[in-house]
């Protein structure tokens, strides 16, 4: 009588729940759809689990009450490639569907209040098995700076943007402060994890107590760097914001070997830590990334008085290569912009 169709992320779109023992004990796939930044993404439902659908099906306002069947099938293609037998992929509910004479508020849908009452249930799906990758040395790499805009704020015009650093590589990025009595500063080291063991450990700098509006929290220095550049590449401006407090706000590519599907959940929890902490753990786990938006304070672009024209915007995941990775050679991001209109007005549009 009437059908729809819906797009999936089993992540996403509802709870995972246990329907039986022969699976994990916890779910081992990724429990998000992503951000728009993402680039890779796996997703899947453990043997054992299931996630719930969240459909709104068109009911026919002519339609009469009485008993009716709601069936949802995968679709045939999406069944060609996972394997899956024609049986388990259906499922259907039987309804009894009334009118409620009480009326009342409906949405655009239903022309009459609908009362409808499940009345039975058939078994429905399953999924692969989880996958796993191997702990190693972590990669950070820079994306091109995004969600440029322009603000004015007193007699000063700003170029605000988000920047990301993630981990392209096959283990996590591990650092821990240490803090000598009532120091200012924690001495930072790095810890190098294999097989979920830590196999060595160096030096990286210092972490420093943030007070600034909207952080009050501890960051690791010279961790990444934002400058604006000319459009032959000479720097004009840099931004104040050089610290970061590391933890996993983005799946940039969980399909990179070592990914952790599950960071916000995983044991290396991150920590930012308070300004009394005489330890603390930071941790991007592989495959995760690190967002900021440069609208805080220091961190934006101060454009007062720079002519109109072409320039780029350059993020530089660890500038002085203090952390230990497998490359160094791919840790720069960098996206042209025009920038134009007039004092207190500037505009931003992104060179493609």
């Amino acid at each position: 009588m009437s059908t729809t169709t819906a797009p999936f992320c089993g992540a996403g779109d509802g709870e995972y729940v246990r329907v039986s023992g022969a699976g994990p004990a916890e779910p081992t796939y990724p429990q998000q759809c992503g951000t728009k930044l993402t680039r890779g993404l796996v997703l899947g439902i453990d043997h054992g689990w299931a996630s719930s659908l969240n459909l709104l099906v068109p009911f026919p306002g002519a339609a009469a009450d009485g008993a009716y069947t709601l069936t949802i099938k995968i679709n045939p293609v999406y069944r060609k490639q996972l394997g899956l037998p024609a049986g388990p992929s259906s499922a259907s509910v039987r309804l009894a569907v009334t009118t409620d004479p009480g009326g009342g508020k409906c949405d655009p849908l239903c022309p009459a209040r609908r009362q409808v009452v499940r009345s039975g249930t058939f078994p429905s799906k399953h999924a692969k098995d989880s996958l796993t990758g191997a702990n190693g040395v972590p990669d950070l790499r820079a994306l091109p700076a995004h969600d440029l805009s322009t603000s004015h704020q007193g007699q000063h015009d700003f170029l605000n943007f988000g920047a990301t650093i993630w981990n392209a590589g096959s283990g996590p990025l591990v650092l821990e402060g240490f803090r000598r009595g009532s120091r200012p500063r924690m001495d930072a080291v790095q810890f190098i994890y294999r097989h979920g063991h830590p196999v060595a450990s160096h030096r990286v700098g210092q972490l420093e107590f943030d007070r600034r509006k909207g952080h009050n929290h501890w960051h690791l220095e010279d961790v990444a760097r934002y400058d604006l550049l000319d459009a032959h590449g000479h720097r004009v401006l840099v931004s104040g914001k050089q610290s970061f407090c590391l933890a996993p706000t983005d799946p940039i590519d969980l399909t990179v070997p070592g990914a952790d599907w599950l960071a916000e959940s995983s044991d290396l929890g991150s920590s930012c830590g308070g300004e009394e902490a005489i330890w603390l753990r930071e941790v991007l786990q592989a495959g995760w990334g690190d967002t900021y938006y440069q609208d805080r304070a220091g961190q934006s672009f101060n454009v007062t008085g720079l002519p109109n024209g072409r320039y780029q915007v350059r993020v530089t995941a660890d500038p002085h290569h203090r952390l230990a990775e497998t490359s160094y050679r791919n840790n720069v991001g960098l996206v042209a912009i025009e920038l134009g209109g007039t004092a207190g007005h500037r505009t931003i549009r992104v060179v493609r």
